[in-house]
């Protein structure tokens, strides 16, 4: 009997959360048939994965334009109820595209009420889970990839995180998790030590799953900028976000004050456009080696930015727990170790733990000393086969999605939908 599973992520990056598209290519690999319901975002469409993984894409409630003013008039003095429109907004848009495919297919309304499993990721896509779990009698798994504070919410989104998101937290089958600090601070917000979790890193998986342009041989930003090697013997990498919290801007100044031939890369997660008030001031600050790419990749090209560089960047300020237990949970961090690129890292114990077992890369007191960062990049080119193999070690040992997934996977199995709470 074909199995199969929903998968429900409002947020909607989902090119550039690769837990998302690794479980779903996971899944497929043991025969399941995936349905992710997800809300648009600027490059979810290109993403695609197999015939048997569906991408359902609905519209974020700030962009429905029956209810955005409801956004606009909370924003200031009730921000806390946003997350509550969101939800209703995802669930209205989830249950309009159930009974409309129900009525055009019958084959369709069957496997819904079938499926064996429901992963709910985070506070709105786990409340969803679990109100189709109840439904239908299903099982559903959290899937944790952000970690968010319940108090941030305000009392309106106490109300959902402490009944709803707890209950689906605390009912579910089984928790996905990065790696176990994640799941302490998880529990701690949850109030319950759920007694079934599966560490999942946020990492590639390729398996028989490789690149469409596998073949491609040329260097993505050598090629874009047109960055000799004679004029540029290193490229530095720092991909994702682009904001102070990742440090940009510090890393940009200090990259200014350098004087070796290093071309320092920003390689943004969607599109940005140059007029930006943010990248105008980067561009402002470094008009020496500062290079910006802010037209992302279809995700089956992700891996030309990676293979590009000469040693990446992975900086995250300390400000709260979702970016200092953030080693597991680094997309970025995943795919330089998986093309061995050394790394230099910010000073967050997370990091300068695994940095400090494998010697991948070099700890960063200070991302605005041009100095220590010019040093450390030396160090790293004076043994570079070292820290690249190290990179590798660590990937293969910690980031290995299709080893990781595995128990999860055999979990499922083993135990069928009968014997799983939902």
């Amino acid at each position: 009997m074909a199995k199969s599973c929903s998968i429900f992520f409002y947020e909607g990056y989902i090119d550039t959360a690769p837990t998302i598209v690794s479980l779903a290519k996971a899944l497929d690999e043991c025969a399941y048939t995936v349905n992710i319901y997800t809300t648009k975002h600027q490059t979810s469409n290109s993403i695609k994965l197999s015939e048997h993984v569906k991408i359902i894409l609905f519209t974020k409630s700030s962009e429905v334009p029956a209810i955005s003013f409801l956004h606009k008039l909370f924003k200031v003095k009730f921000s806390s109820l946003i997350p509550v429109i969101d939800l209703i907004a995802f669930f209205v848009q989830c249950v309009m595209y159930f009974i409309g495919q129900s009525f055009s297919n019958n084959e369709f309304a069957c496997s819904l009420s079938k499926e064996d499993v429901n992963i709910g990721v985070d506070r709105i896509g786990s409340i969803l889970s679990l109100v189709k779990a109840r439904l239908f009698n299903q099982k559903v798994v959290y899937l944790s990839l952000e970690l968010n504070e319940p108090k941030t919410f305000g009392k309106a989104g106490l109300i959902m995180t402490n009944r709803l998101e707890r209950l689906t937290y605390q009912t579910s089958a089984c928790v996905l998790v990065q790696d176990e600090d994640r799941f302490k601070t998880l529990s701690e917000f949850n109030q319950y030590q759920h007694p079934k979790v599966f560490y999942l890193p946020n990492s590639p998986y390729y398996s028989s799953f490789s690149p469409q342009d596998s073949n491609y041989d040329g260097n993505y930003f050598r090629d874009m900028f047109g960055l000799s090697e004679e004029d540029y013997s290193c490229i530095v990498l720092h991909a994702g976000m682009i904001n102070e919290f990742v440090c940009s801007g510090s890393l940009a100044s200090a990259f200014s004050a350098m004087n070796k031939n290093y071309a320092l890369v920003f390689n943004s997660s969607w599109t940005i456009s140059e007029d930006d008030v943010y990248v105008r001031t980067l561009s402002d600050s470094n008009k020496k080696n500062l290079f910006l790419s802010l037209n992302p990749l279809p995700y089956a090209q992700i891996h030309r930015v990676f293979e590009s560089a000469t040693i990446g960047l992975v900086f995250y300020q300390n400000v709260d727990n979702n970016f200092s237990q953030i080693s597991m949970a680094s997309g970025k961090l995943a795919h330089f170790l998986k093309h061995g690129k050394p790394v230099l890292v910010s000073d967050l114990e997370s990091l300068s733990k695994l940095v400090e077992k494998y010697k991948f890369g070099i700890v960063i007191q200070d991302p605005s000393n041009s100095v220590e960062l010019e040093n450390a990049i030396e160090v790293i080119l004076n043994d570079y086969e070292l820290y690249s193999r190290n990179a590798r070690l660590c990937f293969d040992e910690e980031f290995d999605f299709g080893k990781k997934v595995k128990p999860f996977l055999s979990f499922m199995a083993k135990y069928g939908t009968k014997s799983l709470k939902g």
